[in-house]
């Protein structure tokens, strides 16, 4: 039998649920759900949205993304670049 919940207790319970379910993934299964959320995301977005997005995350990253995506001539080099440049700042 279903206990009646408040409003403030059913959010409670959802979030004590995902703290319970998180703590037991692994990083393999918390990439891809995250991954799976974040692209859902990002699936309802426009190209302006998706540059903006990006733009709060690096200033850089859209157009290196941008030349990637294009096969542009050197963007493999840029990324792998801007990817160890970014490691270095952690």
């Amino acid at each position: 039998m279903i206990k009646e919940l408040t409003h403030d207790q059913f959010t409670e319970l959802k979030k004590e649920f995902v703290d319970f379910k998180i703590n037991e993934m692994s990083r393999e299964q918390m990439h891809d759900w995250i991954s799976t959320v974040y692209l859902s995301e990002l699936d309802k977005a426009t190209e302006d949205e998706v540059k903006e997005e990006i733009d709060y995350y690096d200033d850089n990253l859209y157009e290196i993304l941008e030349d990637y995506v294009t096969d542009t001539v050197g963007s493999y080099t840029a990324l792998q670049e801007f990817i160890h440049d970014r490691r270095e700042q952690w």
